[in-house]
């Protein structure tokens, strides 16, 4: 019994890391004007990462995978990476920044902000399963004292984006979620891009494409 036990043990574990160790993007909450309608197709859209200098390569996957989302959707999207380098604005002032995207034709701007990044432990008890009196109990019991359970570590992003008019300034759509384990910055810029993509068609904020 206790090689069985042992056995379950190591099987269960394996399963639990092998799902852990995918990318999972979860959306949390997301909102538009009641009067909001689908962005033209026409219009130039700045796709713009708020991550720390040190994540470059985080902010540029998450900016690209959007632009290529986007993009396939039929829109004229662009990464701010790619367009201003690492620095994007500097120090500059909101009139000197709102000059220089219309002078670069952008008429929207999509921001993605990493709010949070953080590590959550967790306890995963052994094998659990109804038992009936005495038997059950024994046999549940003396599973359990070959199979303490274990204690796994998950990292999860926070993030928020925002899509904001250039001319008007204002707020079109927020939408917010988090990231669970991601293997990569790629594989977590490519499911962050699905999810949203996703919202924004269901609130009918992207054009039909024909």
């Amino acid at each position: 019994m206790q090689r069985n036990t042992i056995f379950t043990t190591i099987l269960i574990t394996s399963v639990c890391l092998i799902l852990a160790s995918c990318s999972n993007t979860k959306l949390t909450s997301s909102w538009k004007p009641a009067n909001a309608s689908a962005l033209a197709t026409g219009n130039k859209i700045l796709v713009l990462g708020i991550i720390r200098e040190k994540d470059i390569r985080l902010r540029m996957q998450m900016e690209g995978f959007l632009v290529d989302a986007l993009k396939a959707k039929g829109y004229n999207a662009v990464s701010a990476y790619t367009l201003y380098g690492p620095k994007m604005f500097g120090n500059k002032e909101e009139e000197e920044v709102l000059g220089q995207l219309r002078n670069s034709g952008i008429a929207e701007v999509f921001t993605i902000s990493l709010l949070d990044k953080a590590r959550e432990r967790t306890y995963q008890p052994g094998m659990m399963y109804p038992y009936s009196p005495f038997w059950g109990y024994y046999s549940y019991m003396y599973g359990r004292i070959y199979d303490p359970g274990y204690l796994s570590v998950d990292t999860k992003f926070f993030w928020e984006s925002n899509l904001y008019d250039v001319g008007t300034k204002k707020l079109l759509y927020s939408v917010q979620s988090h990231s669970t384990n991601p293997s990569s910055a790629a594989d977590m810029g490519k499911a962050y891009s699905k999810v949203v993509i996703k919202n924004m068609e269901k609130e009918g904020l992207l054009a039909t494409t024909k």
